[in-house]
């Protein structure tokens, strides 16, 4: 049996892919190395120890119909279209090594004429005229015996949107302003326009394969035709529901974020 598998999503539902997820690394064996690729419907996502209320504008995602769905990896709260492209590779212990999934990242980009380097832990950039921009965000997550890296591409996202949903940190515009922070990312369609989802993960599947020198058919996952994940139901369940997504907030801490001195003048 081949150590590789590819999975595709067809779905645009954040909780089935997220579920989807969540299912292949629990199940994986040990051997296996996994490449996912996916999208979303219009969703803030947030880290696994986030506060919704803090991180995101709820009142207007309810009103605007945009989902929120926690994933299972730390980092922070991104807005999700279309225009975006999700990545997810997993492998076993001790071979699990986030430098090959970005370098993965990195090959199948410069397919297709983008040159980009990576850039700090989690970011990866392009050079523009105003300077570096980024293209795409990672998260991760580790256990004893498997990892999982998973990121985003912007392709051609609606920009505009991020600031709609997000409470963007006080303390970060005080120090960047606000036209610096929405300013840092771009759109890989800026640099080849009419490039889309569809060309970007054929590349990212043909770096996949020849960094491991070997091909293996790609099997496409919907709620139509389900993988063979035992759990998934369950998985699915728990994803989708209001405890996860909301209840699992840590406690509030509004207090924290500013040392009061107490009894003082």
């Amino acid at each position: 049996m081949s150590s590789l598998r590819l999975f595709i999503s067809d779905s645009c539902d954040p909780w089935f892919n997220l579920a989807v997820e969540e299912c292949i690394f629990r199940q994986m064996p040990a051997d296996q190395r996994v490449l996912f690729l996916w999208r979303n419907n219009d969703t803030v996502v947030i880290g696994l120890a986030q506060n919704p209320w803090k991180e995101c504008n709820t009142r207007k995602m309810e009103s605007d119909h945009i989902k929120l769905a926690r994933r299972s990896s730390g980092g922070g709260a991104v807005f999700q279209d279309m225009g975006n492209t999700n990545f997810t590779f997993m492998a076993g212990k001790p071979e699990y090594d986030k430098t090959v999934s970005t370098n993965i990242i990195l090959d199948g980009l410069s397919r297709l004429g983008i040159s980009v380097s990576a850039s700090g832990r989690n970011d990866l950039v392009v050079n523009s005229e105003d300077g570096e921009r980024k293209i795409s965000g990672s998260a991760y997550r580790e256990t004893k015996d498997r990892g999982f890296h998973h990121g985003t591409v912007l392709i051609n996202a609606d920009l505009s949107r991020l600031a709609d949903y997000l409470n963007p940190d006080p303390k970060k515009l005080q120090a960047k302003g606000i036209t610096s922070v929405r300013s840092r990312v771009t759109n890989l369609a800026e640099i080849v326009p009419g490039i889309d989802h569809e060309q970007v993960c054929e590349s990212i599947k043909a770096a996949f394969f020849d960094y491991y020198g070997e091909t293996v058919q790609e099997e496409r996952i919907s709620p139509d035709s389900l993988p063979d994940l035992p759990g998934f139901a369950e998985t699915f369940a728990r994803q989708s529901s209001w405890d996860w997504n909301f209840g699992n907030a840590p406690a509030f801490s509004h207090l924290l974020d500013t040392r009061f001195k107490w009894g003082g003048d």
